[in-house]
């Protein structure tokens, strides 16, 4: 019986234990948090998974002593490959691997991934949506949504996955092979993990290794970085433009949305009659169609979705409007270059609300987008006092530290005046303060709604 190690007891660690006890494997599960600090669902599930014969490991470091012979190691994204355990394996030339693995070794229907450093998110949730709408049953996984190992053993070969992909899941990967695949653009993000722009393409451009001539790769044509990755393609290319039409794939040309095969192009709809806005939504969109169209799904389908789909969550997401002031929630914004996109999109004065995990970014340029419309700036979190240095070598003086979320939206609408926005895109990810941007983003729903009830409530007394 092959033995398996797990790293990582999160939801798909816990799932993907389950599956592979179900396929017949000796299962270690280990997390070097305490049992102590789980919630009550998660030791559940642990000792459901002990029922079935998972061994469990947690609270400590566990040693490749410990667990050897082992097959392979199963890891999960955020544990670094340099931990002890991960780099003995390695040495020892045991793969450690991620389970988007398990969409070409454990099923035959068909994948299609995303990856890039923004956009990801929402490019994956409306690709998802075309299918579905299409009438093809479709999973939705990677970053988003359910574990990929939840879906594995009820996946039919006619069904379709939709995968968001990291760079932390493709630099552990040995046969992943997506049929069609989008590459939607690059900028320095997680430095504190690859270290150097170089390491971080080179673990992206994984998406196309196992890739082969009858698959499809989309390439955004306005990213020059993007364009290097072409020769490592080894299926059809297809391109995706906001500035210039493409002979295979989907462009924007004067405020149309266009389909091109074969030098051929048809008119799809009108900018204006795109749900999502802003020109990062344009790219999403753009390889949306260019993936569903030339995996077979109808054009009238491709309309009707992108005219009724509102979007992600924390994406650039309004909450409401409290005193004359519009919060919008952007917590995606984990990297300098997605807040730089939301600064683009505002066109009133703003309040900005930044700051986080320090993941070893360079400020410059995200301070230089705050003209013309950043009229203060509420900083917390372990880059504070970095953001702070660069806002001030620039000549930007109003500058406001907190110390947590809470404070965070008290001073902001202390700040705002009627007709602002006060916009969460923290240009850092959310380690060490929450969970995720998931969690960061719901506390700052919920306290703009709780402001929004004082407010009702005084207008109704």
């Amino acid at each position: 019986m092959k033995k398996i190690l797990i790293i990582g007891a999160a939801r798909s660690g816990l799932s993907a234990a389950k599956l592979l006890i179900h396929k017949g494997y000796q299962v270690i599960l280990t997390d070097t948090k305490s049992e102590e600090n789980l919630g009550e669902k998660e030791k559940q599930e642990l000792r459901e998974l002990e029922g079935i014969g998972v061994q469990i490991v947690f609270g400590q470091q566990i040693s490749y002593d410990d667990i050897a012979p082992i097959s392979w190691v199963l890891k999960s994204p955020g544990v670094p490959l340099t931990i002890p355990v991960v780099a003995a394996c390695r040495a020892e030339g045991i793969p450690v691997l991620s389970d988007i693995e398990f969409l070409t070794t454990m099923t035959h229907a068909e994948v299609v991934a995303i990856t890039g450093t923004n956009g990801k998110t929402t490019t994956t949730l409306l690709t998802g949506e075309i299918f579905k709408n299409s009438g093809r049953k479709t999973y939705v996984v990677g970053n988003v949504g359910t574990p990929i190992s939840d879906y594995i053993e009820a996946a039919q070969p006619e069904d379709v996955f939709v995968c968001e992909t990291s760079s932390y899941q493709l630099e552990c990967i040995r046969d992943f092979r997506p049929h069609m695949c989008s590459f939607l653009n690059l900028s320095p993000d997680h430095m504190d993990r690859h270290h150097t722009m170089d390491n971080y393409i080179a673990a992206k451009a994984r998406i196309f290794e196992n890739q082969q001539p009858g698959d499809f790769a989309v390439l955004n044509a306005d990213d020059p970085t993007v364009m290097t990755l072409g020769p490592k393609v080894k299926g059809q290319i297809l391109y995706i433009s906001q500035n210039k039409p493409v002979a295979d794939g989907a462009y924007l040309k004067e405020g149309t949305l266009y389909i091109a095969e074969k030098g051929t192009a048809t008119p799809l709809m009108g900018l204006e009659e795109l749900m999502i806005k802003g020109p990062h939504n344009v790219e999403n969109a753009l390889a949306a169609i260019c993936m569903t169209y030339f995996m077979g799904v109808d054009r009238q389908c491709i309309v009707d979705t992108l005219k009724a789909f509102q979007g992600a969550p924390h994406r650039q997401e309004t909450i409401a409007t409290v005193g004359g002031v519009m919060y919008i929630n952007d917590s995606k914004a984990t990297n300098t270059n997605a807040a730089i996109v939301a600064l683009k999109a505002m066109h009133q004065p703003v309040v900005l609300i930044a700051g986080g995990y320090d993941k070893s970014e360079d400020y410059a340029d995200f301070i230089k987008a705050f003209n013309p419309n950043v009229k203060a700036l509420v900083l917390l979190g372990e880059t504070a006092q970095a953001i702070e240095e660069e806002a001030q070598r620039q000549g930007y003086t109003s500058i406001y530290t907190v110390q947590n979320l809470e404070e965070a939206v008290a001073r902001s609408a202390a700040l705002a005046e009627a007709g602002d926005v006060v916009l969460l895109s923290p240009a850092c990810a959310s380690w060490g303060m929450f969970v995720d941007f998931e969690q960061r983003g719901d506390l700052f729903r919920q306290l703009v709604c709780e402001m929004k009830g004082q407010e009702n409530d005084k207008e109704s007394q």
